[in-house]
């Protein structure tokens, strides 16, 4: 009843059944406190684990800190969640466990905080906890997000050395986030070791190398990759059609796109905002802007709402033909749907103004990116230098022509 009543959203009236409940016991308490905390109400799970001990005389164990903790750290409250870690140390009842630290050392690097996750570590092992794959995989996914790959590869080293053998979430996170520092071949290659330690890849490692691949125009390479992981049994989803799509807009053939996304379709999966703003993006680099703006009204019949992509990928389209009146309509358009300019925004209109000759028009337009607290880049100024340098040969006071 407890555990219906919990997985039913009732944790509420799960506690009031179990306080007329005459013998309690820790997997009781657990099960209404793991109801509470699945709902994302951890303050009131751990009310219940203090009833407990105070009304019930029965001592949290290990399953009820991890629920605890776990619940903390899945809506984003660490700090709370390493208190309650603190309190279970503090109390010497019960020893912490792998997956207790692996919780907290992956909030933490979720949070950025690599410092406090390598200090959880290193007590980790002085209290005698051995590391586990998923905790170094914590760590290779921790270091690709601060594009320190140099330093994976010593941590896999040393996972191995210690017997621990890499898994198939270990070389996804290495695929993918060589693949995300534009380093294919690397890639390539754990995906080859991948194959002959017989780890079987999944979607995420073909969507991963797809991805990759259709950034430098493989095309050839990324169909060879889908039809390999269809051989294989694995069924594409959603983001690995948009990956094979995304080749094909790269790659300038938008009717296999086009054929692709109706593919999709037929095996039930329905396309996104993302498959749209592909498509959008493959045909303004091919000047089809009339067909692009078309995708925008398509979408929105569908229930699928043009984003700030959708919008800055037309402007940037616009703007790259020259056609800044399109440009500034879509521009008009987006900012009555609730969406701000952006830097990209201001970037596509100020360099296509400048490729226009006009770059009086692209400096005030950088004043009004200015005054909305926008900063200029390096892009801003290159496109403003050279629409002011090739329309009178005048400069900006302060910058020195090369």
């Amino acid at each position: 009843m407890l555990r219906h009543l919990c997985s039913d959203a009732k944790p509420v009236r799960a506690l009031h059944l179990l306080r007329q409940m005459p013998h309690a016991n820790a997997v009781t308490y657990n099960t209404v406190i793991a109801g509470f905390c699945a709902r994302g109400r951890v303050q009131a799970g751990l009310e219940v684990m203090r009833e407990m001990r105070e009304r019930g005389g029965i001592a949290p164990d290990k399953y009820t800190y991890a629920t605890v903790i776990s619940g903390w750290c899945k809506i984003g409250k660490v700090e709370e969640a390493a208190k309650v870690f603190d309190e279970m140390l503090s109390g010497g009842e019960v020893k912490p466990t792998a997956v207790m630290y692996n919780t907290l050392i992956g909030a933490y690097c979720d949070a950025g905080n690599l410092e406090v996750a390598l200090r959880y570590r290193d007590e980790m092992v002085e209290k005698g906890v051995s590391m586990t794959v998923p905790t170094y995989n914590l760590f290779v996914h921790a270091l690709f997000m601060e594009g320190r790959a140099a330093d994976t590869d010593a941590l896999v080293e040393e996972m191995r050395g210690k017997g621990l053998a890499p898994d198939v979430f270990t070389y996804n996170i290495m695929i993918n986030g060589y693949c995300k520092e534009g380093k294919e071949k690397k890639a390539l290659k754990m995906f080859e070791d991948m194959a002959g330690k017989g780890i079987r890849a999944t979607v995420v490692t073909y969507t991963s190398l797809i991805y990759a691949l259709s950034k430098k125009g493989m095309v050839k390479e990324t169909d060879m990759l889908f039809d390999e992981a269809v051989r294989r049994g694995i069924r594409p989803d959603l983001v690995m059609y948009n990956a094979l799509i995304n080749s094909h807009c790269t790659g300038g053939d938008m009717d296999r796109a086009f054929e692709i996304m109706g593919e999709m379709e037929k095996k039930r999966i329905t396309p996104d905002d993302v498959t749209y703003n592909t498509l959008m993006r493959g045909l303004c680099l091919l000047g089809r802007l009339d067909e692009a703006r078309e995708l925008i009204e398509k979408m929105t019949k569908r229930g699928i709402k043009p984003d700030l992509v959708s919008y800055n990928t037309l402007i940037s389209g616009y703007s790259m033909k020259g056609d800044i009146k399109d440009a500034v309509k879509v521009r008009d358009e987006m900012i009555n749907k609730g969406f701000n300019p952006t830097l990209l925004t201001y970037n596509a209109m100020i360099g296509g103004l400048c490729k226009n000759g006009q770059g009086d028009e692209a400096e005030e337009l950088m004043k009004e990116m200015v005054g909305n607290g926008i900063t200029p880049d390096d892009s801003t100024y290159i496109s403003l230098i050279e629409g002011l340098t090739t329309e009178d040969e005048r400069l900006p006071a302060g910058v020195v022509k090369a």
